[in-house]
């Protein structure tokens, strides 16, 4: 069997990292089909690498990874690219400084 020479991370283009910005709640969560890495009824277990975070996003088509503190769960998402400053304005009624969210734009 041959091994494919495009490996996921050759699809990302960008990455770009937002301090203190969350976007959706609950209702705009992604997870991959098996399961993996799904810790609870929300979000991806807390010990995961940000790594593997950006590898299940690949793997699922989310385009946003946000986690909210050293002891929050990962959480993957997806926005169109036009709407994430949108989206962000949403949360304001959040208390999201403690939140990084990174972008990510593929190929």
């Amino acid at each position: 069997m041959a091994l494919s020479s495009a490996t996921p991370m050759m699809r990302v283009k960008n990455i770009a990292t937002r301090f203190g910005d969350d976007v959706g709640y609950h209702n705009s969560n992604m997870y991959t089909p098996d399961g993996e890495g799904r810790k609870g009824k929300h979000g991806f277990d807390k010990t995961l690498s940000w790594e593997k975070m950006l590898e299940l996003a690949l793997k699922i088509g989310a385009n946003i990874i946000v986690k909210a503190g050293p002891n929050a769960k990962w959480y993957l998402k997806c926005f169109p690219a036009e709407a994430i400053d949108d989206e962000v304005k949403k949360q304001a009624w959040r208390r999201t400084g403690r939140a990084t969210m990174w972008v990510i734009t593929t190929i």
